[in-house]
């Protein structure tokens, strides 16, 4: 179904999989990012409302994800314009855990302002070949992913295992 796509060979029925994520998709469903969040993350509609769409031997779902990207350049400026006024200011140094924490102040003011890159990545099950088919190569995004498979699964995750097959 995709050109480019990480497949994960599932070591269990594939059929009993489809079946534990009907009901497991509304806990992790997608929450916009808030205003101090650099990542969230989550299930969306295939379709209006359908988590899950099952056609033939394929089960289709989609994980969206968004991210604060704050570029390091901008943070720095901030901080070293923070460090020099403390030290026009006192006279004195700060050590490099005020720095830190200078530094977390300062990315915790900026996150609001930050702009938010939006990726929705897909995903199926294949119950012929017990396998999970995603479309994406990004690991962090498909490890996001594999985690709210297993966490849309709930207490049945325990008895499913993944290999990847190709990436």
């Amino acid at each position: 179904m995709y050109e480019d796509a990480t497949v994960y060979q599932l070591k269990t029925n594939a059929d009993y999989v489809v079946e534990m994520l009907l009901g497991g998709f509304g806990e992790a469903a997608f929450k916009p990012c808030g205003k101090y969040e650099e990542l969230s993350y989550g299930f969306v509609p295939v379709k209006k409302g359908d988590y899950l769409i099952t056609r033939k031997k394929q089960a289709l779902f989609r994980v969206k994800l968004e991210k604060k990207i704050l570029s390091p350049a901008v943070l720095r400026k901030h901080v070293v314009e923070a460090v020099e006024d403390h030290k026009d200011l006192t006279g004195e140094r700060l050590s490099k855990q005020q720095v830190e924490d200078l530094k977390q102040e300062i990315r915790t003011g900026l996150l609001p302002r930050t702009p938010t890159i939006t990726t929705v990545v897909e995903a199926y099950i294949d119950t012929e070949r017990g396998c999970l088919v995603v479309n994406n190569h990004d690991k962090d995004a498909n490890k996001i992913l594999i985690q709210l498979f297993m966490q849309a699964l709930g207490s049945s995750s325990r008895a499913i295992t993944l290999d990847t097959v190709a990436a």
